[in-house]
């Protein structure tokens, strides 16, 4: 499946929302313009090219239309039709990727606790795809109606309402046929490891505990984060120690046993490997108490 990839931040702004049936005979303007306009069909079936690319949106679908890109109607509608469209702008242009390529368990790069500037993220969405309409609905539904009575102050609910319709559609991507199994293992073993974190690693208990392979167990754990099983938990044990060196003041030896090291030594090599400072560093530079 093809989605867009979009860099955050900053977030989507929604630009509006509408709801209409097109009655029988009607069709799509021609037209560019620069927001990104997410049509979601209820019934019948609307006819939507956009730069010689053609598509039929039939009940339960959805499609995005891009900024900046040519977009029209090339069939009349044959019965009416009923559909839902949000128009929004994002500073970034999308990439078009295939949904195989994504991580979306993927580690941000090393950050502390101290930070005051966001990190980089992105939000994924089908470009053309199937939707649960059930689901959907009492979304789009809440939309219209702050929508339609839109004040200052609920422009903000608005945009926090179209925030969750895009992380709805973001999450289907996970259940996309082909890659349900493995998006939900990668995601099971991600959240074992971190269940785990102060056991010793053991590949034959992961087995056992999660009934598939340690070698498929990998595999979509690398699909998920991008990281191998080992270097995923060494990425949490890491991040783990980070948050008690600056939010407590416990020994060297054991904040290494909290975060799943049988040696102080070993995790205090570690630690200087992945973030380039002693744990004693570490804790001078960001902890928040002061003696």
């Amino acid at each position: 499946m093809r989605v867009l990839e979009l860099d955050i931040p900053p977030l989507p702004e929604i630009a509006a929302v509408g709801h209409g049936i097109w009655r029988k005979g009607m069709r799509h303007a021609e037209r560019v313009f620069e927001a990104y306009d997410l049509i979601v069909c209820v019934s019948g079936t609307l006819y939507i090219e956009e730069e010689g690319e053609r598509y039929a949106i039939a009940p339960g679908e959805m499609l995005i239309l891009e900024a900046g890109r040519r977009h029209g109607g090339y069939r009349a509608v044959e019965y009416d039709t009923e559909v839902y469209w949000i128009h929004f702008r994002q500073t970034a242009a999308a990439r078009i990727r295939e949904s195989e390529e994504l991580a979306p368990g993927q580690p941000l790069p090393p950050r502390t606790s101290q930070e005051t500037q966001p990190g980089p993220g992105s939000i994924a969405l089908p470009k053309y795809a199937a939707v649960d309409l059930a689901a959907l609905r009492p979304l789009l539904n809440g939309m219209l109606r702050v929508y339609e009575t839109l004040t200052l102050a609920r422009s903000f609910e608005l945009q926090v309402e179209f925030g969750q319709l895009l992380l709805h559609l973001q999450k289907g991507l996970s259940i996309s046929p082909g890659r349900s199994r493995a998006d939900r293992l990668g995601e099971e073993t991600a959240a074992y490891l971190a269940r785990c974190l102060q056991q010793p690693f053991d590949s034959a208990v992961m087995e056992r505990d999660l009934h598939y392979h340690f070698d498929y167990l990998s595999r979509c754990l690398k699909q998920y984060t991008g990281m191998s099983p080992l270097s995923y938990r060494h990425h949490l044990q890491i991040e783990r120690a980070k948050r008690l060196l600056a939010h407590s003041d416990d020994t060297l030896g054991r904040l290494a046993e909290q975060c799943g090291f049988r040696d102080a030594n070993y995790f205090a090599r570690l630690f200087k490997r992945e973030t380039s400072l002693t744990p004693g560093e570490y804790r001078k530079r960001y902890s928040v108490f002061r003696t």
